[in-house]
């Protein structure tokens, strides 16, 4: 369908109309591009590197490049095939023998919407609780909740605006976390296997299939079938996106904190921590093959997930993410959406896209932050209301160079400019104030001579120490607002743990320690556990305070029927935990069941999957260790209990890291930081012999390496080593107004400051007269770079900006 006879299918006509009023905002077929030529889709060793996005207007062939939104159906197809092809599997038509009927509840207004699929002599069956506005009698706009009847997002921002609510239980398609030949779209088409078709191809399916029904129901069921929305969160979040993508009757697609394969460009997430990456995402979702192109083979991929989301140009889409979670990967997340962006804007549509990444609220919420986003989406594309300010693109990454991932868009060769390395402030561990419970010890493997370490005995694992002596306090100064990564150099012994308590400013400290999961004793319930069934086991978990081993909770899994030849009957999975490959880990968990006879065994997850050998489980408590070696960045710990029908108590369970020898550069926390001066405070958590060195405060963690660059927090001994630390703080940088100077107590006895070019004249000077806090006119200075000389007991510099 052309754009002409799209308006006209509309009732519009191109006469005296804007850009953006010719183009539609939905449209009344799954694919209105299907009859496009397909492109050829080479094998991995034929594949070019693309080490940069990849071109979004650019023929999958190279032969040609076009903006125009004539063409856009067309090239939309091509990368379509390329995600089907090389991510998620084949996405099967619409089924030829395909019914419906919508059947009223007993409860006014609600009612289920059923679907039936018959292909290759197999039935599938999908049914929708439906829940219609209270008042009117519609057709009313819809929202399609991704195993749930609004997705993440409370129910009153569509019930309040008498948007209808309708439910995908996805499993009626294939089974979420356990995806098997039998599931029903496996069943109806053979071809389809689990090696060459992800959930997500299955699942995208799914809602197409729920939208035909709507189409067929559409005398009985008032929906506006101009009005269809799509949501979900976390994993149902990517399956949101994928049904939008691949499905242009859907008018608004809003995508919570998807992670890896979902917003996130798979290339800019292979540059970041720990992460959901292509190699560490769950490949029951995703075709096997897509594997091939982890790691540095993902530049290969000839395509990305900016493009997945510019998939739904030019409808509506809204995607979120939450800082306070690394696994999301929203660094990569918002590059992606600005890459996407671009296509958004080209058309003269960029408020029909929108992104809101922040933090401060659990993963999946909705916080009243983001509230006010999703309703002007809401109201925007669901209703119509044309005033709703969709604009939005919030996020706390204003350093972060995203253009560099497609500044060669539009030239003949990919190139991806180097990574700036950004703000850096380095800080000795032992120039900072150290409290009297910490050592300061000589070595010379430490970057500047000494490291610090908790003296022994000492430890905090509970709540954070807030006695002088029991903390590190290193002040520093800001001269760009950002995102920062704080980052430590440590030596750890390797049969030891680390921990800190870390805090920025006068915000709540964070524990950081190489503990990476933990349930002590399950006095809060399943924090950080999920119950799975299996194959339709009855489960039920919660505390039981007289049960619990340590503590006031423990976990109760009850298997409550045998299942001979059916071993591993009862499985309850913790949230995935970042890890590194090749590292180890060991897994330490307390276990009894209340008969004889049980067993229990652990396993990695479905990626890179590892098996414990068989415990056999006695009535007593007992503890139960293993080791494994990580073979993916995240990793998914499965209790497995035995056939036996049996209850089981699980207690103080830990996943900590093995450490290895030697001195290494790990990640203690993220923050947004304004210009100023800044402080970071650390306190002891776990005892041991962990040596701390040096810290960074840095925008990349790009290039981080060794000893890493001197600490700017000390100043030179008669001797030639670093030890004091200095008082000086000079904000802000750039300055446009006036430079602020903080001398604090003034430890270095300044009594004149000099303001120096680079060609060494002095320009200006200032004396102090017992003043600790001092301002230099910057309105004075032309733009440009200059000194600021300190002279007292010893001659320092600060380089300062003007604006």
């Amino acid at each position: 369908m052309n754009l002409k006879s799209t308006l006209l299918a509309f009732g519009l006509s191109l006469a005296g109309l804007s850009l953006s009023a010719q183009i539609p905002l939905v449209y009344t077929a799954e694919n209105t591009g299907a009859g496009c030529t397909a492109p050829a889709l080479p094998s991995f060793a034929q594949l070019p590197r693309v080490e940069p996005l990849p071109d979004p207007f650019m023929r999958s062939d190279n032969s040609g490049r076009s903006t125009s939104f004539g063409d856009w159906e067309c090239r939309r197809n091509e990368i379509k095939a390329e995600i089907e092809h090389y991510e998620i599997g084949t996405k099967p038509p619409r089924p030829q023998n395909i019914t419906a009927t919508y059947a009223a509840g007993t409860t006014p207004n609600t009612g289920t919407l059923t679907v039936v699929v018959t292909e290759n002599g197999q039935t599938l069956t999908l049914t929708s609780e439906v829940v219609l506005p209270a008042a009117g009698t519609g057709p009313f706009p819809a929202v399609i909740g991704m195993n749930s009847a609004t997705g993440s997002i409370p129910a009153a921002v569509f019930t309040s605006r008498n948007v209808a609510t309708i439910r995908f239980n996805h499993n009626q398609v294939t089974t979420y976390s356990n995806p098997q030949l039998t599931d029903p779209f496996y069943r109806l088409y053979p071809a389809q296997t689990l090696a060459n078709s992800g959930q997500y191809s299955a699942w995208s399916w799914g809602v197409s299939r729920l939208i035909d029904g709507l189409e067929l129901v559409q005398s009985t069921l008032p929906i506006n079938l101009r009005r269809i929305g799509v949501t979900g969160c976390s994993y149902a979040g990517k399956m949101a996106l994928f049904a939008g993508a691949f499905d242009e009757r859907i008018a608004l697609t809003i995508a919570q904190e998807s992670g890896g394969g979902g917003a996130p460009a798979w290339r800019v997430s292979e540059t970041l921590g720990a992460v959901e990456k292509l190699g560490a995402t769950d490949y029951r979702w995703f075709k096997d093959d897509m594997q091939q192109f982890q790691g540095s083979n993902v530049a290969k991929l000839p395509h990305d997930h900016h493009e997945l989301m510019a998939m739904i140009a030019p409808r509506a889409l809204l995607v979120t993410g939450n800082t306070d979670f690394e696994w999301l990967a929203n660094p990569s997340a918002y590059v992606s959406a600005r890459a996407a962006h671009v296509v958004w804007n080209t058309f003269g549509i960029a408020d029909r896209f929108g992104f809101y990444i922040d933090g401060g609220h659990g993963h999946c919420a909705v916080p009243a932050t983001q509230t006010p986003a999703v309703e002007a989406f809401v109201e925007k594309f669901l209703l119509g209301n044309t005033a709703a300010n969709t604009n939005i693109t919030v996020h706390p990454y204003p350093a972060l160079n995203y253009q560099r991932w497609y500044a060669w868009w539009g030239t003949p060769t990919p190139y991806l400019q180097p990574e700036p390395l950004g703000k850096r402030y380095w800080l000795e561990a032992e120039c900072g104030t150290v409290g009297s419970s910490w050592d300061v010890v000589a070595d010379t493997s430490a970057a500047g001579g000494s490291y610090v370490r908790v003296q022994s005995g000492l430890s905090s694992p509970t709540t954070a120490p807030t006695a002088p002596a029991a903390l590190l306090e290193y002040p520093f100064t800001a001269d760009s607002a950002a995102t920062y990564n704080f980052l430590a150099r440590l030596n750890v012994p390797a049969t030891e743990e680390y921990g800190y308590w870390v805090k920025v400013d006068n915000g709540p400290f964070q524990a950081v320690t190489s503990q990476l999961a933990t349930n002590p004793g399950f006095e809060n319930g399943l924090t950080g556990w999920t119950t799975l069934n299996s194959n339709g086991a009855t489960i039920t978990a919660n505390t039981v305070a007289a049960e619990a081993r340590n503590g006031t909770g423990s976990m109760k899994v009850v298997n409550p029927t045998a299942q001979p030849g059916n071993q591993w009957r009862v499985q309850v999975t913790s949230t995935a935990f970042p890890t590194t490959i090749g590292r180890q880990y060991v897994i330490s968990y307390w276990v009894r069941a209340a008969n004889a006879g049980g067993s229990i065994r652990l396993s990695t997850g479905p990626s890179s999957p590892q098996y414990q050998a068989d415990q056999t489980i006695g009535t007593s408590w007992q503890q139960v260790t293993w080791t494994i070696t990580a073979g993916v960045a995240s990793t998914t710990v499965l209790f497995d209990m035995g056939q036996v029908a049996n209850t089981y108590y699980i207690d103080d369970v830990s996943i900590k890291e093995v450490g290895a020898a030697g001195w290494r550069w790990l990640k203690l926390r993220e923050a947004a930081l304004t210009v100023g001066p800044h402080t970071l405070t650390i306190g002891y958590n776990t005892g041991g012999s962990a040596q701390l060195d040096k810290l960074v405060v840095a925008t990349s963690t790009a290039a981080i390496t060794g000893k890493g660059q001197p600490g700017t927090n000390c100043r030179p001994t008669a001797a030639g080593r670093a030890r004091r630390p200095s008082p000086i703080e000079v904000f802000p940088n750039p300055a446009t107004d006036k430079i602020t100077v903080q001398l604090g107590a003034n430890a270095t006895r300044v009594r004149r400051i000099e303001v120096v070019d680079v060609v060494g004249r002095v320009l200006a000077h200032l004396d102090v007269d017992g003043q600790s806090t001092l301002s230099i006119p910057s309105g004075q200075l032309a733009p440009g770079v200059y000194l600021l000389r300190f002279h007292g007991d010893a001659t320092e510099a600060r380089r300062v900006v003007v604006q």
